[in-house]
């Protein structure tokens, strides 16, 4: 009958439609055909690779490989023979069609894509014949009955692979010239999970063999994410499992409700809970009754949650016999038309999901049957066994409880109908460990040898079929449970109440039970020793199993306590302080300049004010104390102080001072002098943080830090313009930069020294020197160089010789009174231009595109602007010699 609303569907297919990433192929099979004789000793094979794979692309998800290796292993010795590399035959195949439940209302979209490998393989005879085989890396990492081994991280670990492989016969091992059989069905069914399905995993033999199939363990495989043409690994079978989860197996991937025959290769029972499945079928082949080869096939399967249209549901049986009324629970699919069958020659026809209260007029077993939507052919039922006696209580009770004895079970179940008795009785004392551990008496013993909390159970049926469970969990000792007081510390002046206690009945008795005790036979006795004693109690439970524990008084006239030595502390310093005693005493820590508790714990944290301060750490037991003093003197940490910040030169050299300590020490140390001492010299070449860290030997051991910053001023850029050439008898204006104030010298024909743009009316050959000063009082000079030619004129040579020795290597004009250049070219006698150029006092090296020019005549123009405005043009020739 129908359970839930909600079902699951269970996609048994060679692919399925949800893979994670960086899966792709999720099934193979591998298999032969015998071709025939190759030569004298060889044969000949057609070897076939069916890969199966996701319709999903891109991603992490591969495509369907183009090519991929087979690798033939000799079973004689294990040694690969033979490594070749076969692409697929024709179109990847894509498989949408599949047997959907039509009631089903969100049925899955089946989609799968088959590649089919085909290669021609040689191999001579041998013993025990040969293994050829493919692997593949990267099953779904997210298979519910399998382990996920993967290296989070590492490519190298990618987590379960796949092998497919086929084997071929040799002399000792099979029958030369057989083919294998091969797998007919690469459908899909869909069936909702909980209930049956079936699925044809048959294959077919071309040679007529008898086939008889099994559950097997699928294999690894690659270690590679690549899927186009991967070599298997060098060595060969056997290979390993996959590992599986618990409870599946192998030889049961889909849990105990799952099995396949043997005879016709079909698949039947109840689909697991959601999720994907690793499944591998063997089939053995017999010629006869000779076992001739295995043949294997291994595929992935998908558990998805679906929803049926509708779901007609409620327990499947009413056995509590409570009386006469039962209320029937309706979990059917809601909105729904209910019919109801008593079974009693009444129904009810209701659409609500209420609970329905019927009441049977007779004893008797009845069978209700719920009706939903009953004139739908999507329309669900279910049926339910209903027992209709008087009241049935289950109830029991027991005793004895340790190992030593066995445990008395009572059954004290009642039942209000006396044709109705209580007529089958099965206890389950809980003990996992025992296959023995049941009973059918209505009152029966059971003897634990293991202490622990075992769950007992008790089933009673009656006569007519009522049937209750109840259970309840006792708890098994070897001794019977015991509390007693701890060990502990007693001062000489006082008693002490001892106290043990059991959660079972009995007896207590304590020894010595005539030392300084009061009530040795109860579970509270009173004492008081005068030195260190240890008192035993036995308990004894009503069944003579027995326990006993031992309290040691430790019997204390002194009581020891130790705070931390007194000290010199900082001031503000928040402090850890922590008392060691002789016995597990209660603490509290004292202010004395307070008379206040701070803490009562075996340590404290204090700050103590300035200039001193006292606590004391005292320790109690009963009428006993003891304390320690501790005294601390508060000083000030040192008053660290490295100067004042200030700004010097770039070059120059300033002295550090600090104060405030008397030890010093100076970071960074590589550029001062003295690091360790208070008075040093730096020399920074750019602005730097000076730290200095200073300690005293006042009793504060605390270093105290000061910064000062050195400002360091860039170097002065000064600059009194190009050298250059001038017209004779005009006057011309220099141009100083890189400062805020400007000093000329010598002040020969200057109109103002003291500024950046000075007239020169000099009229001769002349150098000048500029001093240049900054905001804060850096400097440095420059030199200008003025040479006088008449003009306005462009000045131009004869010849120029290119070769590299630092004489005449450029030819370029020398404009005199000339303010900006237009152009200057260079042509050869062909009219081609060799050079241009519009920068001052720029000119050409005697090179055209990288290479140099030929020796020879060449034709110049040149054209400028002068000192009036007006345009200077000339032309004429130049001699190239090297």
């Amino acid at each position: 009958m129908t359970q839930v609303k909600r079902l699951s569907l269970l996609i048994i297919c060679l692919a399925c439609v949800s893979i994670a990433q960086a899966s792709h192929i999720i099934g193979g099979e591998m298999y032969y055909e015998y071709l025939g004789p190759a030569g004298t000793g060889m044969h000949q094979y057609r070897i076939t690779l069916k890969l199966f794979r996701v319709c999903e692309h891109g991603g992490n998800i591969a495509e369907m490989p183009p090519s991929v290796y087979f690798a033939v292993f000799s079973k004689d010795n294990g040694s690969r023979t033979d490594l070749q590399q076969f692409p697929r035959s024709g179109p990847v195949q894509i498989v949408t069609s599949g047997q959907v439940d039509p009631c089903i209302v969100n049925p899955p979209q089946i989609c799968f894509e088959i590649g089919i490998y085909e290669g021609t393989i040689t191999v001579p005879e041998n013993d025990q014949g040969y293994t050829v085989a493919f692997q593949s890396c990267c099953r779904d990492n997210f298979i519910e009955n399998i382990i996920d081994t993967r290296v989070p991280g590492d490519p190298n670990n990618p987590g379960n692979g796949a092998t497919y492989y086929t084997e071929l016969p040799g002399r000792n091992n099979g029958i030369l010239g057989n083919s294998s059989p091969v797998f007919t069905n690469d459908q899909a069914v869909v069936v909702c999970a909980g209930k049956k399905f079936t699925y044809d995993f048959s294959a077919t033999d071309p040679d007529g063999d008898r086939l008889e199939y099994y559950f097997c363990e699928a294999y690894g495989g690659g270690q590679t994410t690549d899927q186009t043409g991967i070599p298997p690994a060098a060595v060969g079978p056997p290979y390993s499992s996959v590992p599986y989860q618990t409870p599946y197996s192998g030889s049961s991937p889909l849990g105990a409700d799952a099995t396949i025959d043997p005879q016709t290769g079909v698949i039947s029972g109840i689909a697991p809970p959601a999720g994907k499945y690793v499944i591998t079928v063997c089939v053995r082949e017999y010629r006869g009754n000779q076992l001739i080869g295995v043949h294997r096939k291994d595929f992935h399967v998908t558990v998805t949650t679906c929803t049926r249209l509708v779901t007609a549901s409620m327990p499947d049986k009413y056995a509590d016999c409570d009386g006469y009324t039962i209320n029937f629970v309706n979990n059917s699919t809601p909105g729904k038309t209910y019919y109801w069958d008593f079974g009693d020659g009444t129904d009810s026809t209701t659409t609500s999901l209420d609970p329905l209260q019927h009441t049977y007029t007779q004893d008797g077993v009845y069978t209700v049957t719920l009706y939903v939507d009953r004139n739908s052919s999507c329309g669900d039922s279910a049926t339910a066994t209903v027992y209709v006696f008087p009241m049935l209580r289950p109830d029991f009770d027991y005793s004895g409880l340790c190992t030593t004895r066995p445990t008395q079970f009572r059954n004290t179940s009642t039942t209000s109908s006396g044709s109705d008795a209580i007529n089958y009785y099965r206890w389950d004392f809980g003990n996992t460990a025992a296959t023995d551990d049941t009973s059918l008496l209505n009152s029966p013993t059971y003897q634990y040898t293991t202490p622990g909390v075992y769950d007992v159970q008790l089933l009673i049926r009656t006569s007519q079929g009522c049937e209750r469970t109840i259970h309840d969990s006792i708890t098994i000792y070897d001794r019977p449970p015991l509390t007693t007081t701890s060990d502990t510390a007693l001062c000489h002046q006082d008693r002490l109440q001892l106290s043990a206690s059991s959660i079972v009945n009995g007896t207590y008795a304590w020894t010595p039970n005539n030392y300084f005790i009061t009530g040795a036979n109860t579970a509270t006795p009173i004492v008081d020793p005068p030195q260190d004693t240890a008192y035993t109690v036995t308990f004894t439970d009503a069944t003579g199993c027995v326990n006993s524990q031992r309290i040691a008084i430790d019997i204390k006239d002194t009581l020891r306590v130790y705070g931390p030595p007194d000290s010199t502390v900082c001031t503000g310093d928040e402090l850890y302080l922590q008392a060691t005693a002789d016995g597990p005493y209660a603490f509290a820590w004292w202010n004395l300049a307070t008379n206040t508790v701070v803490s009562n714990n075996p340590d404290a944290y204090i700050t103590p004010p300035a200039p001193a301060a006292s606590y004391a750490v005292e320790v109690t037991l009963g009428s006993c104390s003891s304390r320690d003093t501790i005294n601390y003197r508060v000083v000030d940490p040192p008053a660290a102080y490295a100067g004042e910040d200030t700004t010097i030169c770039y070059g120059d050299q300033v002295n550090l001072q600090a104060s405030g300590g008397s030890s010093y020490q100076w970071t960074p140390a590589s550029l001062v002098t003295f690091p360790t001492r208070s008075v040093t010299a730096a020399r920074p070449t750019d602005t730097t943080d000076f730290i200095v860290t200073v300690t005293d030997v006042l009793g504060c051991p605390k270093a105290v830090n000061d910064t000062v910053r050195i400002n360091v001023v860039p170097p002065v850029p000064a600059f009194a313009g190009n050298d250059t050439i001038l017209i004779k008898d005009q006057p011309f204006q220099l141009h100083a930069t890189g400062g805020t104030r400007y000093e000329w010298t010598p002040v020969d024909g200057l109109s103002d020294p003291a500024i950046d743009t000075p007239w020169t009316f000099i009229n001769r050959d002349f150098t000048y020197t500029v001093t240049v000063y900054t905001a804060e009082g850096c400097f440095a000079s420059d030199d200008i160089h003025l040479r006088f030619i008449t003009g306005p004129e462009i000045y131009i040579p004869t010849g120029f010789s290119p070769n590299g020795d630092g004489l005449n290597d450029v030819f370029r004009p020398l404009p005199v009174g000339i303010v900006q250049m237009d152009f200057f070219r260079v042509f050869d006698r062909w009219g081609k231009m060799m050079y241009s150029n519009v920068e001052y006092m720029k000119g050409w090296d005697g090179t055209f595109q990288g290479r140099p020019a030929a020796i020879g005549t060449y034709v110049w123009v040149v054209q400028g602007k002068d000192i009036h405005g007006n345009t200077l043009l000339r032309k004429g020739t130049v001699t190239l010699v090297r």
